[in-house]
């Protein structure tokens, strides 16, 4: 990009830098219809080509009548591609005609380029096909040495599949709010996705209920499950707006009560007694099951230290063993076991977890008899989470959504 800093435009650089640097053994060349290339450039950035159109004929924009009265040339600017990091410009003098009928004038397309661009549509495609990795809009533009106005001005105009969503066909949606847009009233918006197809249908400017109820009233119908995490609004809204339709609990944010009453009971423990045992936290939390040799000897000889430790982990242990179970029978058969275990040991932070299995007991059903959880869309805000963070934020929340949903549908 340090060559174009002091240059606006293609034109303007090819007039005064590039045309110092003719050359006859170009890396390329370039094979156009009705075009006659005269004249070769290569330096550092960029490859150019000076064209002549060699066609007799034209056709009017208007009326579509064949066009042979001659008016004027027009020479035009037109990145076409990009060859060994270098875009490749051709400087073609184009013919315009006059149609006598409707007395207007038609400049010749030879190339495919929409409307007025300085680019031809492959060189766009190529460019906002950049920006589906997880990139940011100025490393874009600088690879393809433009400016960042005009690489979000054609994103913006750009009509991309992945935004195109079909609302009246869905029936299965996950929900979860991020830090997306920094807004004056809400921090956190509310995004939407197809459970089915995971695709993000809507990210909503602020996760409030009334903001939340009325756009989904006013966009689905039929919804029959609605997946999210242990936020109890979400649930009002759904079952206050879809008649029939479960709401099944994610596992991931069910499992992590436990976890963390887990984490807290240890450090607690540890202050209690003076001890150190974040430095095997990772051996403690992890399922045993999943250690290694080496693993499950430290971790018996951390338990065999301490018996209020091992109280605490077998605790956990029972926790993780009830969601590894493949249907609802088997954990409403372990259930009582594992309640009778925490009362009896006393173990208030466990209490507190037990107390979610209670308030969210027919979602956790729902979670094991429906195969719906909110994986994807903990994928989706990790997309989110990375594309503002390299970004610096977004400012316009239509635009940052447009372009999540081509990163990730």
């Amino acid at each position: 990009m340090d060559s174009m800093k002091n240059y606006s435009t293609v034109k303007t650089h090819f007039e005064t830098i590039l045309i110092k640097h003719a050359t006859s053994h170009c890396e390329i060349t370039l094979n156009l219809e009705k075009v006659q290339i005269t004249e070769t450039y290569e330096d550092q950035y960029y490859i150019g080509f000076v064209g002549t159109s060699t066609s007799n004929e034209g056709f009017c924009r208007k009326c579509g009548q064949v066009l042979t009265r001659f008016k004027q040339y027009k020479t035009t600017y037109t990145t076409i591609a990009r060859f060994n990091d270098k875009n490749v410009v051709l400087k073609l003098r184009k013919k315009m005609y006059h149609c006598p009928d409707c007395r207007s004038s038609t400049t010749e397309r030879l190339i495919k380029q929409s409307g007025s661009n300085q680019k031809t549509d492959s060189f766009l495609a190529s460019m906002i096909g950049c920006l589906k990795e997880t990139v940011s809009y100025s490393a874009v533009a600088r690879l393809y040495k433009v400016s960042v106005s005009n690489l979000i001005r054609h994103f913006d105009k750009t009509h991309l599949a992945e935004t195109r969503v079909d609302r009246k066909a869905v029936r299965n949606i996950s929900v979860d709010e991020v830090r997306f847009v920094k807004q004056r009233h809400s921090n956190y918006q509310f995004v939407i996705m197809d459970s089915d197809t995971k695709q993000v249908l809507d990210i909503l400017k602020s996760r409030q209920s009334s903001d939340i109820q009325h756009y989904l009233r006013a966009h689905y119908q039929g919804i029959l499950t609605f997946t999210q995490d242990l936020w109890r609004p979400y649930r009002t809204v759904a079952l206050n707006l879809f008649q029939g339709v479960k709401v099944v609990a994610d596992k991931f944010h069910v499992v992590r009560q436990f976890m963390w009453a887990f984490s807290r009971a240890r450090i607690s423990l540890a202050k209690a007694k003076n001890k150190r045992t974040c430095r095997f936290w990772k051996i403690l939390t992890k399922t045993r099951q999943k250690l290694d040799d080496r693993g499950k000897i430290r971790l018996e000889q951390l338990l065999a230290e301490d018996p209020e430790l091992r109280v605490l982990h077998e605790a956990k242990e029972m926790a993780l063993s009830l969601f590894r179970c493949k249907d609802s029978e088997s954990y409403l058969r372990l259930l009582p076991a594992f309640k009778a275990a925490i009362e009896q040991d006393g173990l208030e932070e466990f209490r507190k977890a037990y107390k979610s299995l209670v308030n969210w007991h027919e979602e956790i059903i729902n979670m094991f008899e429906l195969p719906y959880s909110n994986g994807s869309m903990e994928r989706t805000n990790r997309t989110i989470k990375q594309s503002k963070n390299i970004a610096f934020g977004f400012t316009n929340l239509a635009r940052a959504t447009k372009l999540i949903q081509y990163r990730v549908n």
